[in-house]
């Protein structure tokens, strides 16, 4: 007896001597029965509804057998061979491996060699009398049962499962059949449906759908073809829905979102004549929900009545401002609402990009002078900003002002109205902001309303220590906490609660080792630090235990201005302000 190999390309049947440690056990019970068989069977093939897969790695028990199977064998085959050649074979929506004991005891193992998809296969070229142990496993990870075709033949492979859920277009449609030819009347076509059902589609279609839907298509388009237009299908919905067609090469095209408002949208370019198979799907659920769908040579139809408009004619949202140059105070802030349902890229072009109210938010009358005109933005989102300009010109940003906040520069301004929208770059961030109009740079989100003052003398200490200095780690005794905020008075990236002043002034001309600066207390304290450089600097928990550290490698000359402040508000905290060149302090 010997095994053939089906294909050198596909891992086709492979056979392996049972290493000593297999945990599959021919002896053990077949989970699914076992049948006497004599050569000339009929009916050919004796085909046997099963469960794939397993548990236990295949290559227990041959070395190179891929997959998942159980300890039990699936079936058992008491075949008394005569002059055919035998041949097993398994079929599933998964990929298959078979794992067969033969009577001699012999292993061998087979992942495609059905030539059916990813169907295993195993012929026996003038078989062995005797039991055939097999195991039907899958390919992918253990622990799963899927429905599966065992098929025993001598006649040659069979890929017929019964139990399948494969999305097919040759199944009837659900809704009906569109019969189109290019340039057709009526464009849009509609079609009302309930989206969704049973079967998921990314384990089918190439994996490149999502969603979930009826293994029949809801439509079949027959179209022509058409050396002129693009076919476009697409839904609207009030749920989360996908589009799935195949066209009628097989080719796979799907969609979630691209006809807009989470409505999905399939444009397919030089439409081939044939049929499209059309199927309707929930993106995360299997409960069925109303929807249409268009069939269009035009576009995506049925999602947006109105072209996409920034109209500066409308009243502005948030009120308006006349400012002469030279204004006090500057910057002056508007607060207002970021964000709208108008993408604005389709409304002024491809320079800008978010998503904004039609109408302005704000309106500025400018009085030009000798200054520079800035104009801002900060919010917790990112956000965008559009401004239209006395002379009828767009301008648009999205980070220039930093920490993805937008900022405009107009250099020697024009006087007139400026119309301003402050924007999201995502569709679904809408949320607080605040507009800056100054002649002096990018401001107010950036200046604190309470700034920390280091000018002001430090409360407990001046320290002034070169690289080297002992005793190593220097420490100030100290009372923790206050009542300035620090994100909002030093840095958004600082926590905690500070007095106005510094703790201690630190002077500080480094040697060749690094500095650290740390604070131990029974509360849970952070630090804030402006540096030599006019950085700031913060921690909340850096040196372990709720206690701050901040390390500076490589360390600046000059003074470090410290506060040391409790993570929530409260009475001040004892604490002990550590400065080393060390380590962080723990003690």
């Amino acid at each position: 007896m010997k095994l053939k190999l089906m294909t050198g390309a596909a891992m086709a049947a492979m056979l392996a001597i049972a290493p000593a440690h297999a945990i599959q056990d021919p002896n053990a019970a077949p989970a699914y029965g076992s049948s006497d068989v004599n050569a000339g069977f009929v009916p050919d093939p004796i085909s046997v509804g099963l469960r794939a897969g397993g548990a236990m790695p295949a290559s227990e028990a041959s070395e190179w057998c891929p997959g998942f199977v159980s300890y039990q064998p699936s079936y058992n085959l008491n075949y008394d061979a005569g002059s055919f050649d035998l041949y097993l074979s398994a079929a599933s929506d998964v990929d298959t491996v078979l794992l067969v004991n033969a009577p001699d005891g012999s292993w061998h193992c087979d992942d495609d060699g059905a030539g059916s998809g990813l169907n295993a296969g195993m012929l026996f070229e003038a078989p062995q009398s005797g039991v055939y142990n097999i195991w039907v496993g899958t390919f992918g990870s253990g622990g799963g049962y899927e429905p599966a075709m065992l098929h025993i033949s001598e006649l040659g492979f069979e890929d017929d499962n019964p139990y399948s859920q494969a999305p097919s277009a040759d199944l009837p449609p659900e809704y009906g059949t569109l019969s189109l030819s290019e340039g057709f009347a009526n464009d849009p076509r509609t079609l009302n449906v309930e989206a969704g059902g049973p079967v998921e589609l990314d384990r089918f279609a190439d994996g490149m759908c999502w969603g979930q839907a009826d293994q029949a298509p809801d439509l079949w388009v027959d179209y022509a073809g058409s050396d002129t237009f693009d076919l476009y299908v697409s839904m609207q919905s009030d749920s989360d829905t996908t589009l799935a067609v195949q066209a009628p090469d097989g080719a796979w095209h799907c969609d979630d979102d691209s006809a807009e408002n989470l409505n999905p949208g399939v444009q397919i370019r030089d439409p081939l004549p044939g049929r499209y198979a059309v199927w309707t799907a929930r993106y995360s659920s299997n409960q069925r929900v109303p929807a249409t769908v268009y069939v269009s040579e035009l576009g995506f139809l049925g999602m947006v009545d109105e072209p996409a408009v920034l109209d500066y004619s409308l009243p502005s949202q948030s009120g308006s401002v006349s400012l002469d140059a030279g204004f006090v105070p500057d910057p002056y802030n508007v607060d207002v609402m970021a964000g709208g349902d108008t993408d604005v890229y389709e409304a002024v072009g491809e320079s800008c990009r978010g998503w904004a109210d039609s109408a302005p938010d704000f309106d500025l009358n400018y009085q030009a002078g000798d200054f520079d005109l800035y104009l801002s933005a900060t919010s917790d989102s990112d956000a965008t900003l559009i401004v239209n300009a006395p002379d009828g010109s767009w301008h648009c940003d999205d980070d220039s002002a930093g920490e993805l906040n937008p900022g405009l520069v107009f250099d020697e301004p024009m006087s007139g109205r400026y119309d301003i929208w402050v924007g999201t770059y995502g569709e679904y961030d809408a949320g607080p902001a605040t507009l800056h109009i100054s002649e002096l740079g990018f401001g107010g989100g950036f200046l604190p309303e309470t700034p920390l003052d280091y000018s002001l003398p430090a409360n407990y200490a001046d320290v002034e220590l070169s690289g080297g200095f002992v005793p190593d780690p220097y420490l100030v005794e100290l009372m923790a906490g206050g009542d300035v905020e620090a994100e909002s008075a030093a840095d958004r990236s600082c926590r905690g609660f500070v007095t106005l002043a510094p703790d201690v002034e630190l002077t500080f001309e480094p040697g060749g080792l690094d500095l650290y600066i740390s604070a131990v207390s029974d509360r849970d304290t952070t630090l804030v630090i402006n540096g030599p450089d006019g950085e700031w600097y913060c921690n909340d928990d850096g040196a372990g235990n709720f206690n701050p550290g901040v390390r500076f490698i490589e360390p600046q000359a000059g003074v470090y201005d410290i506060w040391v402040g409790t993570y929530s508000s409260g009475p001040a905290a004892d604490a002990v302000l550590a400065i080393s060149e060390l380590g962080f302090h723990e003690d």
